[in-house]
This record gives C-alpha cells, structure tokens and sequence, in this order.
C-alpha cells in the first residue's frame, strides 16, 4: 500500500509489510459519533474533519495539525449503532476517551504517558517533540511502543530527493484522546506527569481524560478532610450518647435515634465530598 503526501521534508510514504494484527483493549469510549467519509478508514486512523463540512471526517493531515478531530473506532465500542445508507463510508469517530490509535517510531520510542501528535505519515501519532516542533499535540500514550512487539507495518520514510531517509515502525497503542496545545517546553520533552503511576491510573479512569495532578492532590486533600470530619462527628456522636445512656438509661430510644442520625450525617459528609472529587476530576 503506498501513502503519498508533502510536508516536513517528507515526500512519500511506503508501507512496505503487514506483521500482526492489533490487539483489543478493553477502553474507555468516551464521546463516539458517526460520519460520512470520503474514503474506509482503518480503525485506529486519526481525522480531521473535512473542511467546514461539521458531518464528514477525512484523514488528519500533518500540515493541518491544528486540525485534529478525533480517532477512527471499531463498530464494536459503540453501543448503539445506527446504520444510515445515506452516509458514505459511515465512520464512528471518537473526540474523546482513550482509544487504540495508530501510532509510529518516526520521532523515537513512546513510552507511557508521552504526549503524542501526527507523524509524516497521514493519520499516524508519533511521540510528541517540543512546543516549537509540533505546536498541538493529540493526547497522551496509555502503553509503551518500541517497534519490538506487536508491530503492524514497517514503513520508509522518503526524503525530498527521493531517498529513503528512514524506517519506522507502525503499530497502534491505546491512547487518551485530549487534543490541545503541546505543553512540552524547550528542552523539557519528558511528559510524564509527577505522580505516583496508581494515582494518575485512578483520576484518568475516573475523569476518562488526562488529569493535572493539582487537581489530583486537591481530591486526595478533599477525600483526607471529608473522612477526618465524618470520624470526628461519629465519634463525638458515639461519646456522647454513651455519656448520656450512663447518666440516663431510660432515654436510650431518643439517645439511639441522635446517634442515628449523627451516623447518617457522618456518611452525608463522605457521600458530599467524594462528589466533590468526582466533579473536580471530571470537569
């Protein structure tokens, strides 16, 4: 399958073997939606939509990086499906979540929780550069892509003089889609966020998007606080009815029906500020 295209210094594109087949992952859909297409898509294969054509997506280009939509998904993640004769080459295209992408060793190995954005090839991710290299980025790895493994083609990159220029590997990864300005600095390509790896796992599960780990503090900070003063009311709840039982033991219905209630208030405050949380990660 040939891949032609102009931009960066590249002129073609040669997909020159299929190795393996890309695995499934069990992912996050977030938002999926379905459009027309100019041509079938591999899933996995990021779009643009096409022109100012709101219902139709076509393959996202690298010389139109700021045009990045979304990522191409397999029928199966979609829970409903509505077939439509009417639209060429239905699509379902998610803006959002974390989705296999197809992506490429062109800028180096990925590793989990780099910043990835369009490669050469047309439709491909590639590890994120610099802010001054690529100025939009598509989302952040979930899984680590050397070439090594399950590799799907080998493909040579071609120079403006015609000559091959390098070789990459393309396989696909599941990635989180959050499409925005590359936040690598100059000289400062690691993108790993500085949080232990369980933390940052359970807020992008929760929020299913990348979370800045000031916001994940201030949920640990919110939760910490929420159940010190649930423990605090119980227990001063519990003291006092058991001071009141020793001093009164003919009120025990009333002092049971406070403690109830000071119980109930305690699982409220839990209840408010793991809301809090949720709301936190998620908006």
């Amino acid at each position: 399958m040939n891949i032609s295209r102009i931009g960066s210094g590249v002129v073609a594109v040669i997909v020159t073997a299929v190795a393996a087949v890309a695995p499934v992952w069990s992912l996050s859909t977030g938002g999926v939606q379905s459009y027309a297409a100019d041509n079938s898509m591999s899933t996995g294969t990021i779009v643009q939509l096409a022109g100012k054509d709101a219902n139709q997506v076509t393959v996202a280009k690298q010389a139109q990086l700021e045009n990045m939509f979304g990522v191409v998904v397999d029928r199966s993640e979609v829970s409903i499906q509505i077939s439509d004769d009417s639209i060429a080459n239905q699509t379902y295209v998610a803006a959002s979540g974390a989705h296999n992408t197809l992506v490429s060793t062109q800028n180096g190995e990925i590793k989990k929780g780099d910043f990835v954005t369009l490669s050469a090839i047309d439709g491909v991710a590639m590890k994120a550069g610099t802010r001054d290299q690529q100025k939009t980025v598509f989302g952040r790895a979930q899984q680590d892509f050397n070439g090594k493994g399950v590799v799907l083609s080998t493909t040579s990159l071609k120079d403006t003089s015609g000559k091959d220029a390098k070789t990459v590997k393309i396989g696909a990864i599941p990635v989180t889609v959050d499409i925005k300005t590359n936040p690598n600095e100059k000289e400062k390509i690691s993108t790993k966020a500085n949080l232990p790896e369980q933390l940052q796992r359970v807020g992008e599960q929760i929020a299913e998007k990348e979370v800045n780990p000031i916001r994940i503090y201030l949920s640990i900070a919110i939760t910490i606080i929420s159940l010190i003063v649930a423990v605090i009311v119980v227990y001063s709840g519990v003291r006092s009815s058991v001071i009141s039982i020793g001093r009164n033991p003919m009120s025990k219905k009333s002092i049971f029906r406070a403690l109830l209630e000071v119980i109930l208030t305690g699982l409220l405050i839990v209840i408010v500020g793991l809301f809090a949380v949720y709301l936190l990660l998620k908006l």
